[in-house]
């Protein structure tokens, strides 16, 4: 019998493809999403012979709502649900209360289900992100190499005066989160390990397309606004030169899972850098890229390089892991691809 792996946030950009990935690897998944209409975005992004090995449990806030039942009968948990937007009126309840709540929601859960059920759960991996090792005090930083190690000074309080820093809310979030599994796994000592993972910009194809604009995460947005804001427009500034592709984000989680050690770990990962500049040189470069992207695509300075910045070390995940990256070109091709067609449909509607 299949292990079942409980995915929460399973219709976010990357827990479609982690659902797809345990799917493909002979898992079966319980997944938590808001709605039943949250469920097709799911369903969407897999093959249909795959269906009857995906179950849901409705989550409508991660702030409040128990785990409880999520928990039951599952192997092992893969966190994800997270906000990342910034559309933030009140930091503190739209992103900080969130995130800390979820994570140690999830946590619980797992541990008084383990308690009583001879220690099923073996692994917890959590969605991190590159926010909370990132010292944003540090700007660009050359010459030094961010390591599992490092930890963002950003703090709570920081975070929810943040009303009009978005980012500096977001990061406040992700550190805070991510503090809170770690001091529960001191404080607690479950039976389970816990994994973070720790990602910085995620980039690439949605699972099953995109069917219109709300489908496209925060990052991608990002692109979708270079390619679509004419030849003749100002070229964006690129505040965080690395990323990572969601497949890879996808693979990382489930080779953690998997990897269900004695110890508890934290993974820094990402391919490479990029930049706005380099993503047009490569529009405009592309035999696969349609022309109409093309078109409405700023053409810049082409070649213009990145000043000096820090590096990612991703040694650690590639070791333990076997990680490996896919490239920038590859990433961005296969997303606006999908951008250009979503374009399509968009203007014969």
């Amino acid at each position: 019998m299949s292990k079942t792996i409980l995915v929460t946030g399973a219709n976010s950009f990357i827990g479609t493809w982690i659902v797809q990935d345990l799917l493909e690897k002979g898992y079966n998944v319980r997944g938590t999403v808001r709605s039943q209409a949250k469920e097709a975005q799911v369903l969407d992004g897999v093959s249909k012979d795959y269906h009857s090995r995906i179950s849901f449990v409705h989550i409508n806030d991660i702030t409040t709502d128990s785990f409880d039942e999520a928990v039951k009968g599952v192997h092992g948990i893969i966190h994800v649900a997270s906000p990342f937007h910034f559309n933030v009126t009140d930091p503190e309840k739209d992103l900080i209360l969130p995130a800390i709540n979820g994570t140690l929601g999830v946590l619980k859960a797992a541990h008084a289900y383990n308690q009583n059920n001879d220690n099923t759960i073996k692994r917890v991996v959590i969605t991190s992100s590159f926010a909370s090792i990132f010292d944003p005090s540090k700007g660009l930083r050359p010459g030094y190499s961010y390591t599992e190690k490092d930890w963002s000074p950003v703090t709570y309080e920081q975070g929810a005066a943040a009303k009009n820093e978005p980012m500096m809310a977001y990061r406040a979030s992700k550190v805070c989160a991510e503090r809170a599994a770690w001091d529960f796994i001191d404080k607690e000592k479950p039976s389970f390990t816990i994994a973070t993972i720790c990602e910085p910009l995620v980039f690439g194809p949605r699972a099953g397309g995109f069917r219109s604009l709300d489908d496209i995460n925060t990052s991608n947005a990002s692109v979708r606004g270079l390619v679509t804001s004419g030849k003749d427009a100002p070229m964006l500034e690129t505040r965080v030169p690395f990323e990572v592709d969601v497949r890879d984000v996808a693979h990382t989680h489930t080779a953690a899972l998997e990897r269900s050690t004695d110890t508890s770990e934290r993974y820094l990962i990402a391919a490479g850098t990029w930049s706005f500049q380099e993503i047009a040189d490569l529009v405009h470069e592309s035999t696969v890229i349609p022309d109409n992207i093309k078109n409405t695509t700023p053409v810049g300075i082409k070649g213009q390089s990145l000043p000096d910045h820090y590096e990612i070390d991703s040694s650690k995940a590639k070791k333990d892991l076997g990680i490996t990256f896919i490239p920038l070109k590859k990433t961005m091709e296969d997303l606006i691809v999908q951008l250009a067609d979503l374009q399509t449909m968009l203007e014969q509607s």
